[in-house]
């Protein structure tokens, strides 16, 4: 039985007629003091491309579990709160951030212009200063270099000359304060490191691993008392 089968149906209108539906509404939660009682987990790093079935699976032999993983750690939205797979993280960097192009003439260019690259690339135009233009990859990862030319589909422009390159990977945006944490500010100057995007978001994930995981003597009691919370049971 998998986590959304445990919610309760419930009867609802819907264009005059009665239909039954999943109650997500419904929200159960363990406490912060009984997921840090040592006694009843066990913590565990999560390795490279492992999800919540690997890990229900490696920790109770059955990847049903994998509801409890998560709510052991309080996880409502794993595409956000559980680590991606390492290969995908360098596809994010691509998706999230901007290459910055430095071009002879930028009035070429305007903001949300559809740009293409002889090498099959495809990006969105997202900000214009002086000569260097930012565009964001509609393809994840893709090298661009001077010696490529560039389309601009919008405005119906072909052959486009690249003055010079920052890619996404290598650009900074983030400074890291050992007081404070990290920045995010283009101009910060103080004393602080230059994280590069790519090395932030390994940074962000890896803080993703550390998980807490339910003690295999406990599971089946928690699994019912959630079943009960859920189903308005005493």
């Amino acid at each position: 039985m998998d986590y959304f089968s445990r919610f309760p149906a419930v009867l609802v209108q819907s264009n005059n007629k009665p239909i039954i539906i999943t109650d997500f509404l419904r929200r159960v939660s363990l406490s912060e003091k009984f997921r840090e009682n040592t006694v009843f987990m066990d913590e565990y790093l999560v390795k490279d491309g492992e999800t919540p079935e690997l890990v229900s699976n490696l920790f109770y032999g059955k990847p049903v579990y994998h509801w409890l993983v998560l709510m052991v750690n309080d996880i409502t939205n794993p595409r956000e709160e559980w680590p991606i797979p390492d290969a995908q993280v360098t596809d994010l960097v691509y998706l999230k951030y901007d290459f910055k192009i430095e071009v002879p003439d930028s009035s070429e260019y305007a903001v949300d212009d559809v740009i293409t690259s002889d090498n099959d690339g495809s990006f969105l135009v997202t900000k214009i200063v002086e000569d260097v233009v930012h565009m964001r990859s509609q393809v994840g990862k893709i090298i661009l270099t001077t010696e490529n030319v560039l389309n601009n589909i919008t405005q119906q422009t072909e052959d486009l000359p690249i003055t010079s390159v920052t890619d996404p990977e290598e650009d900074v945006h983030h400074y890291y304060d050992t007081e404070i944490g990290y920045i995010v500010d283009e101009g910060y100057s103080a004393s602080t490191n230059p994280v590069t995007n790519y090395q932030y978001e390994v940074d962000v994930n890896d803080a993703k691993r550390p998980i807490k995981v339910l003690s295999k003597l406990y599971v089946e009691a928690v699994a019912q008392q959630f079943t009960d919370l859920i189903n308005g049971d005493s």
